[in-house]
Parts: structure tokens; sequence; C-alpha cells
């Protein structure tokens, strides 16, 4: 069986050779090409991914932040122009870690390492269980978070703060954008550049701001037509 391939990285010179690299070896099969982290998150919901060309330096999101996202992701070989980044890849249990420009002698190498697995990871954790559930990357540990029990999400910067109904605050190191594209926009919405807010747990809401419980979230004014589709779709279950 062969590993399906996933190659996350925003430099097309560096997509090519990796695409023919990969196109020449027969335990490898190219299952999708990313040009950002925010790319790969719909192609691992539809696709069994096993493994990543994954660049560190990218839009938006880097590749470290990325995996740092995810639980049991699929297993990563790096490929960046930067050297000092090996430490943290290897922390990550990296299969390899490529320095471009990348020889096909040395994308052996690291490809054969994968000899060493008797089979292949699960797929991405940070997807929604059929139970409803994401995990998180939080002090070392992977934290399983109920959806229903998530009240709203506040951004601090490189850092997001979960809010629960039934366990304390949760602060994990992640992008609210990541965070948002993780999350079912059927349950959840975006109404402030800091704030994501449960649908389900809103108590009240006005033009500039929603109520849940006695908490007080501000809506943004790039936020605002939410809060028009929330209003409209409420008519129309009435």
């Amino acid at each position: 069986m062969k590993w399906k391939c996933l190659i996350a990285d925003d430099e097309p010179p560096a997509t090519r050779i990796l695409e023919k690299y990969i196109s020449m070896t027969q335990e490898l099969e190219l299952a999708g090409i990313c040009r950002n982290a925010f790319e790969v998150l719909p192609l691992v919901k539809s696709t069994e991914i096993n493994l990543m060309f994954l660049d560190i330096h990218m839009p938006k999101l880097s590749g470290l932040s990325l995996m740092n996202s995810l639980s049991n992701p699929p297993k990563v070989i790096f490929t960046t122009a930067y050297k000092e980044y090996a430490a943290n890849a290897f922390d990550m249990d990296a299969i390899d870690y490529l320095v471009k420009p990348v020889s096909f002698e040395r994308f052996l190498k690291a490809v054969d390492k994968l000899s060493r697995y008797d089979s292949f990871p699960a797929k991405n954790a940070f997807l929604q269980d059929q139970n409803g559930f994401l995990y998180f990357r939080s002090n070392r540990k992977m934290v399983k978070v109920f959806l229903s029990d998530i009240l709203y999400i506040e951004s601090l910067k490189d850092y997001i703060k979960i809010f629960r109904s039934s366990e304390p605050a949760l602060v994990i190191r992640q992008s609210i954008a990541l965070t948002e594209a993780m999350l079912p926009s059927t349950d959840f919405v975006r109404v402030h550049r800091s704030f994501i807010v449960s649908t389900k747990h809103i108590t009240a809401f006005t033009s500039t701001d929603i109520e849940i419980g006695n908490i007080e979230i501000p809506v943004g004014r790039l936020y605002s037509e939410c809060l028009r589709q929330m209003q409209s779709t409420r008519r129309n279950n009435l």
C-alpha cells in the first residue's frame, strides 16, 4: 500500500520539484498540493493523508504552528530553506528535515525512513469526531474538548482562550483563524476579529453585542452580517 502524501508549500518551484520526486517514488502517492496551512484543512477532511511534505515559512500560518494544532497528525517531512528550525521539527517527531534545494538522493533518504513504520498513522484528530469533540494541544498534552461545552473563544495575539461551560478555560497556542476553520460553521460563528461564539449558547444579541449568560461579547462591524443571517434563520424557522 502506498503512502498518500500532501505537499504544503507556497513556493511553486519547490512544489514542482517535490511533485516530480513523488511521481518517481513507487511507495508514494500524491493526494494534493496546498499553498498555505489553511488549504490543508479541507483536504484532510476529505482525504486520508498519511504523510505531509511541509514547508515551515508559509503565509498566514507557519508549518510549525500547523503541526502544533494537530493531534496524532500524519507523519511529516519538513522542507525549508532555513536550517535553524531543525530542533523544533524533531521535537514534533518529524521523519526528516530537508533543506532546500532538495536533491533526489536526499529525498529518497528521507522517504526510506518510512520503512520503520508498520502501518499508517491515524487521520488528523483536529477533525470533528462523530461524537462531537476536538483535541487541542496544551502544556504538552492533548486535551479533549467537547464542542457542546464551548461557550466562546477569545483571541490573545498568538494564543486563543477557550471558555467552556463545565470545565476551566483552556489556553492554546494557535491562531483564531485556524480555530475558526476547524469548527463547524453550523454551530460556531466569528463575530469579531477576537471572538468566536457558539450559536447554541447565545442568550441574547443586538447589532453591537452578543450575550452568553452574563458575558457580553462585542460584534465587529465587519462581522455584523452574521447577525442578520442569524435573524433571518430564526424568522424562517418560526
